[in-house]
């Protein structure tokens, strides 16, 4: 059974029906992705949240689910918002199913077995599947329709004149908050800038997080094709991405076999609370 707190995948597209709901393209298996909107249509800047990139990282779309119905109870004047709270829908569904059926497995990918934070353009770095593992990048930069999605309509926001300024992509776990770059070690021209912006986010949590270039979190541990770096570099945005909470391990030796308690809290709900109430200034561009 889905652990409580948590959401399936029809009520996670119910939920972002919040916003004014619009389908961004399709997965792999035709799965419609969705994003709640909030603010002006036409406005000149434009803000972006992704979650669920990961199928297993649940607590990064309860996170999302969160930040939306903030928005909603006080839509921005200024910028538009997306909020796309489930990026990989197919990974998700299969996590869900594996969840009813008491199945004790790690999925990560999406249905073609590609990582999606490492399908994007920026630092993308070919490898063959055999040689990634998990984290294999696919056969090119956006060669899936998840990400493809994004990319394109980020690139059509850019194309009327907005400036995609900020951008916030939430995973599990390490109670982290990093900044670009993944693919480099030098730090980004803008470091002060993206590091003052974590450090408000930090100040404004109840959990203890630590700040840190994804590339120097672990020194030589590079991350190729990520979102923030592609997010960053493409679109000239402030990106954060959050790696929420510390997971769901207790003394039941049950949770240390179980994949989903790894990366997802047992109170979802406080978690995502926390942590909108933490982002929702970061996001609305302050």
């Amino acid at each position: 059974m889905i652990p409580p707190g948590y959401r399936g995948h029809r009520e996670v597209l119910a939920a972002l029906q919040r916003g004014s709901a619009v389908e961004l393209g399709q997965s792999v298996e035709q799965t419609p992705i969705v994003a709640a909107t909030f603010g002006p249509a036409l406005a000149t800047r434009v803000s972006v949240v992704i979650a669920g990139l990961h199928a297993i990282e649940w607590i990064g779309v309860e996170t999302a689910l969160a930040l939306a119905e903030r928005l909603a109870a006080a839509p921005p004047t200024d910028r538009k918002i997306y909020v796309v709270a489930l990026a990989n829908p197919d990974g998700y569904r299969r996590i869900e199913s594996d969840l009813w059926a008491g199945r004790r497995r790690f999925r990560r990918g999406n249905t073609n077995g590609v990582d999606l934070n490492r399908n994007w353009p920026t630092g993308f770095l070919p490898r063959p599947k055999w040689l990634s593992g998990i984290n294999w990048p696919g056969s090119g930069p956006c060669s899936e329709p998840e990400v493809a999605a994004i990319v394109r309509v980020l690139d059509g926001e850019t194309a009327r004149g907005a400036v995609v300024d900020t951008a916030l992509s939430l995973h599990s776990f390490g109670r982290k908050l990093l900044i670009p770059y993944g693919a480099r070690f030098r730090r980004p021209a803008r470091y002060a800038e993206l590091y003052e912006r974590a450090r408000r986010v930090r100040d404004r949590l109840v959990d203890r997080y630590s700040i840190d270039q994804v590339s120097r979190w672990l020194p030589g541990a590079f991350v190729y094709g990520m979102e923030i770096d592609d997010l960053h570099d493409r679109y000239g945005a402030c990106a954060l991405l959050v790696e929420c909470a510390f997971g769901g391990l207790t003394l039941d030796p049950a949770s240390w076999t179980t994949p989903f308690h790894w990366y997802n809290p047992r109170r979802p709900s406080q978690v995502a609370a926390d942590l909108a109430r933490a982002l929702e200034p970061f996001v609305r561009g302050a």
